[in-house]
């Protein structure tokens, strides 16, 4: 939070010594004229109004930081205003007609100063008025601000759950076609049956290993794109290929834990895949973004979307960084604009 500037040690120190000054000039130009200011300035009434200006503004401080640890929480905003603004007011009276009184009374010998304490007594009202008035302004700052952030928590924690809840699904289409296919091949080959079982349970170790992590490293979601890219070969007949484009040195590149799963999973089930449509999906990996681009030929009925999962990531990705996770269709391509997260060393 911002704190409030009636409380910073610079401007306790320096802010009355220019205001003080000003104040002064100001009431000897209400009793003289211009060309007198120099007959008649007096250092000890600006002393004068430097002590005023500090006690003053000290005073008024004070009566704040009473009035916050008191009844901030027990009045509303309106009667704190009130309570806050009135005492002030009274504060600046008694101090400013107390000190006036004293000086010309006491010090200088006055009888009659009634101008004079009307003078420096509305001066100094309409001081404790813009004092009060710096103050709010923080006050409001800061609540505006907060309220900000409450909002950012509660999208931060909306955000982390449905991310934990995307995690932790276990994904029903993919499981779905992955058993149709064990079918299929324990029937005709056993031993790639058993090969199948090790990927896809490799593929489910990895999706529980990482539900706990926000970010996983690179490596380790590539690792896992080509493990699933093998099981949908079973299916496929190896008409499905990916390439790998990295064009960055830096290896402390991490991206959301199941990003790449959700996006080929999203490929796989739109496009048209067959031994005369082959689909070759092209990673590309620099300093600034994860690409992926295929061409596009979108079946004509999708079993399963994968847009829910897409949405959770979009607002997780908008969640951790600035960047956004975009997807782009182009004439003949689909790319996906994943923004990448790097470690310090």
């Amino acid at each position: 939070m911002v704190k409030n500037i009636i409380n910073n040690s610079v401007f306790r120190i320096f802010t009355p010594i220019f205001y003080g000054v000003t104040m002064y000039i100001l009431i000897l130009l209400i009793f003289d004229r211009v060309q007198d200011l120099s007959e008649n300035f007096l250092i000890i009434e600006l002393v004068l109004c430097l002590i005023i200006t500090y006690i003053l503004f000290e005073s008024v401080r004070i009566f704040i930081l009473l009035v916050e640890k008191k009844i901030s929480d027990q009045f509303s905003i309106s009667k704190r205003l009130l309570i806050q603004g009135g005492g002030s007011l009274l504060i600046s009276v008694v101090i400013t007609s107390f000190l006036i009184s004293f000086y010309f009374s006491k010090l200088v010998g006055f009888s009659s100063y009634k101008n004079e304490l009307i003078v420096f007594n509305t001066i100094f009202l309409l001081t404790t008025v813009l004092y009060n008035m710096i103050y709010f302004s923080f006050f409001y700052l800061n609540k505006t601000n907060e309220s900000l952030l409450e909002k950012e928590d509660i999208l931060r924690k909306n955000v982390e759950i449905e991310l934990d809840t995307y995690k932790n699904k276990i994904n029903p289409g993919f499981l779905y076609d992955s058993l149709e296919t064990l079918i299929s091949l324990s029937k005709q080959d056993i031993d790639k049956a058993d090969q199948f079982i090790l990927k896809l349970s490799s593929v489910y170790r990895n999706i529980l290993s990482a539900k706990n992590s926000e970010l996983v490293h690179v490596d380790n979601e590539l690792k896992l794109v080509d493990t699933l890219i093998d099981i949908f070969n079973f299916k496929l007949n190896n008409n499905l290929s990916c390439r790998v484009n990295k064009k960055t040195l830096d290896s402390n590149i991490q991206l959301i834990s199941g990003t790449l799963v959700v996006v080929i999973e999203d490929i796989v089930n739109r496009t048209v895949i067959s031994e005369l449509q082959p689909l070759i999906i092209d990673i590309i990996i620099d300093d600034e973004l994860f690409v992926i681009q295929h061409p596009i030929r979108n079946k004509l009925i999708q079993e399963f979307s994968k847009q829910t999962e897409i949405d959770h990531l979009k607002k997780a990705y908008r969640e951790f960084g600035d960047n956004e996770f975009d997807i782009i269709e182009e004439s003949k391509n689909k790319i996906y604009k994943i923004p990448i997260f790097k470690l310090e060393d």
